[in-house]
């Protein structure tokens, strides 16, 4: 692979994972931002649950069907197939060098990365910047103290 093959395939490396992200924490973020906007009250009505949950449904479709369109552009960028080669020392035995007959592709490893960052991105939102969502007394009692 040469360089500007290597180049064009961290690009839409970069560009798939930024997709991910957007589908799994950018997305309900958005629609749960907009009907918020549109809200009357602080309540949610059964209506505005239904569109969020819809709206993150198609969302979801729309973004696999992007993140497939990627991989195969991919594909195409590097010059071979949409596999790599991920090593786990956990899928083979020590006594000889089968494969485990599992094809890993840049989408797998870009799901994993992108779900990664979302949960963690949620942990140190909840854990960091959610105010007073555990305790009536303000923050969390991990770190404010108990007493």
């Amino acid at each position: 692979m040469n360089a500007s093959q290597r180049l064009g395939g961290s690009m839409v490396f970069l560009l798939m994972l930024l997709c991910g992200l957007f589908m799994w924490a950018g997305s309900p973020y958005l629609w749960i931002r907009i009907a918020a906007a549109r809200a009357d009250s602080q309540n949610l009505s059964m209506g505005q649950v239904l569109f969020i949950l819809g709206a993150i449904a198609i969302t979801g479709v729309v973004m696999a069907k992007v993140l497939a369109m990627l991989n195969a552009l991919y594909s195409r960028v590097t010059g071979g197939d949409a596999e790599v080669v991920i090593r786990s020392p956990w899928t083979q035995s020590m006594r000889d060098g089968r494969t485990t007959g599992r094809v890993t592709t840049i989408l797998d490893v870009v799901m994993v990365i992108s779900v990664s960052l979302a949960l963690l991105a949620a942990a140190v939102w909840f854990i960091f910047f959610a105010g007073d969502t555990v305790s009536p007394r303000g923050g969390i009692l991990l770190l404010r103290g108990v007493g």
